[in-house]
């Protein structure tokens, strides 16, 4: 019985030590192209409402991670400003873009579907009491 025991007990621990055949890791995210100047559009509806257009630079891919600014015009019931920020983000997979923008110390985080030369999304702002909250859209420009 001791013999038998010895056995399944290594056994049992060779099986632990045996290489297992997974699936291969998956592809890496495909690379559009996002370098360039886009047009850029946004409203806010949360937790006021606003308006925002004007550009947006992607100056830099390396891969899948992107960097640049936005400079856009914001248009609320107080009037309109200049706001600039810096971006950065990356490349999800072949429809999906995830970038924050930082038009203050906090980013304002963007995810969108990439449509040939288009990206429509959702943008979200986390505030001191709840957040800011809107979509956007950008087009390739010329």
């Amino acid at each position: 019985m001791t013999y038998l025991r010895i056995v399944l007990v290594c056994s049992v621990l060779a099986a632990c030590h045996t290489p297992v055949d997974c699936a291969p890791p998956p592809p890496p995210p495909a690379s559009a192209n996002l370098l360039g100047r886009w047009s850029y559009t946004a409203t806010q509806n949360a937790p006021t409402p606003a308006n925002l257009f004007g550009t947006l630079d992607i100056t830099t891919q390396c891969g899948t991670t992107l960097t640049g600014s936005l400079d856009v015009t914001e248009v609320d019931a107080q009037g309109s400003r200049r706001r600039t920020g810096t971006l950065s983000g990356r490349i999800v997979d072949s429809v999906t873009v995830d970038f924050d923008v930082f038009l203050t110390t906090v980013g304002r985080r963007h995810v969108g579907a990439l449509a040939r030369d288009s990206i429509q999304g959702t943008w979200v702002e986390p505030l001191d009491l709840g957040s800011a909250s809107g979509s956007f859209a950008a087009a390739r420009m010329p």
